[in-house]
């Protein structure tokens, strides 16, 4: 990114006082400038395509971050996990892993979890065309934490269900939903079952993850691809993860939704909650098309959800956030929802690309984090690709969508800002910073990808 002029310096400063808030931190960014920039070393690598900086692998209490790049050499794809270092991430891998096969495309949603209990956090990635005893099943590798780092192979490898099943095109940490001292997981599947789709919970234990599910989730026609978009987190104060799956229309006349499966201590089964859009919207506006659990945005004890309707137009705005706000019995047990529009700001597909549970000024109310849509791309190379990313903060009233943190990528360029989306204090300074890459970003090398960082500023 090139760095801005005093205009737009000035401006920039002004929104992040606003987002800040009196007498709260400034999570935002030195002078606007893009402190690291980390790119891919081989064409077609898709390097930054997925990040995560929820755990600190080298237990020295700085974040770490774990790049996913799910194409490379034969789209054997490859995670790599960097330290977080008081200067910031390293610019040298500690761990590096390849898919063991062409087209085992490793590096799909990469996961902190303590699976195995042993108090060192755990790896795991999707390997979403893994080949085991079925060929392009999928499989879900996990990388045992240890007290320096992780293991340089996968200790175990779950297999999916079928050819061309998807399984670990997205996985979700579930936290410890039945309260036995080991984290569970969530495992997606769209293409199992006839492409129906299936998402599977798997139970953590001593030696790691069970091989057979405590519960497994169906699609149901006219739906297909059911896992393929889903999120976790607690939507009714009880203590336990439920499970949060989009759905957009699958056919005209029938509306896009959002099923929620209600957590217990013995699994999951029902579908307890049907959300629809707030207001009217065409079927074609693909709401349920990205679902993010938030957190707590208003700070009333329930966590609240946001879904995505990236092709929703009113002929100013481009896509549409609704906010469900939590309550004892869920978000449907609510009145109180939000809809979030991009105006004329340029935005496209709002709500395509959205990260949640990430409190980014640090005043206790979760905020939310909107970045480009990669349907707003150019295919022709030659066209200009910014990118932008949105940061609205929470408030006990919801949402505050007047003063909003606005970083873009330079004017007429194919900065690509935004495509991913992670926050986390990487240099341990106690502000979180904010982290965005693109699999797709081409600098030297033909998609090579990108991870930029941007710290943010303590108190």
């Amino acid at each position: 990114m090139k760095m801005m002029d005093s205009w737009k310096r000035a401006t920039l400063c002004a929104a992040l006082l606003a987002l800040a808030g009196t007498g709260v931190a400034q999570a935002t960014t030195k002078d606007g400038l893009v402190d690291q920039q980390m790119l891919g070393t081989a064409a077609n690598q898709q390097f930054g395509s997925l990040l995560n900086v929820q755990g600190d692998f080298n237990h020295d209490g700085i974040p770490d971050l774990v790049v996913g790049s799910p194409a490379g050499t034969d789209m054997r794809g490859a995670v790599d996990i960097f330290y977080g270092k008081a200067k910031g991430v390293a610019q040298q891998a500690a761990f590096h892993y390849e898919g063991p096969m062409a087209w085992a495309q490793v590096g799909a949603s990469p996961v902190v979890a303590d699976v195995n209990g042993d108090g060192y956090p755990d790896l795991i990635v999707g390997a979403s065309n893994y080949s085991g005893v079925q060929q392009y099943s999928g499989g879900v590798l996990v990388f045992f934490g240890k007290e320096h780092g992780v293991s340089a192979e996968p200790k175990q490898i779950l297999e999916g269900p079928s050819t061309n099943s998807f399984f670990g095109f997205r996985i979700r940490s579930l936290g410890d939903f039945n309260h036995d001292g080991y984290d569970d997981i969530a495992v997606g599947a769209m293409g199992a079952n006839g492409s129906l789709g299936q998402i599977y919970i798997f139970k953590g234990g001593p030696k790691g993850l069970k091989k057979k599910p405590v519960s497994t989730l169906a699609g149901a026609a006219p739906w297909i691809y059911f896992g393929q978009m889903f999120d976790v987190g607690d939507v009714n104060g009880d203590g336990i993860a439920d499970i949060i799956v989009g759905a957009s229309s699958p056919t005209g006349g029938i509306p896009g939704m959002t099923w929620i499966y209600h957590g217990t201590p013995t699994g999951y089964a029902n579908r307890d909650e049907t959300l629809f859009a707030p207001v009217a919207l065409d079927d074609t506006a693909m709401f349920g098309s990205n679902v993010t659990f938030l957190g707590d945005v208003d700070g009333d004890g329930f966590g609240d959800l946001a879904v995505g309707a990236p092709r929703y137009a009113d002929g100013t705005s481009s896509g549409m956030v609704s906010v469900f706000y939590g309550s004892a019995t869920g978000p449907s047990g609510s009145v109180r929802t939000q809809t979030i529009t991009a105006g004329s700001g340029k935005l496209l597909f709002m709500g395509d690309n959205m990260l949640g549970q990430r409190d980014f000024n640090g005043d206790g109310h979760a905020d939310l984090v909107v970045g480009t849509s990669s349907f707003a791309r150019p295919n022709d190379e030659t066209q200009p690709f910014p990118g932008a990313i949105w940061v609205y903060r929470g408030t006990a009233t919801g949402f505050d969508t007047a003063h909003i943190y606005k970083l873009n990528g330079a004017k007429n360029t194919r900065d690509e800002f935004g495509m991913s989306l992670e926050v986390g204090d990487v240099n341990g300074d106690g502000a979180p910073d904010l982290l965005t890459g693109s699999g797709v970003y081409s600098d030297t090398l033909s998609q090579q990808g990108v991870v930029r960082v941007i710290f943010g500023l303590p108190k």
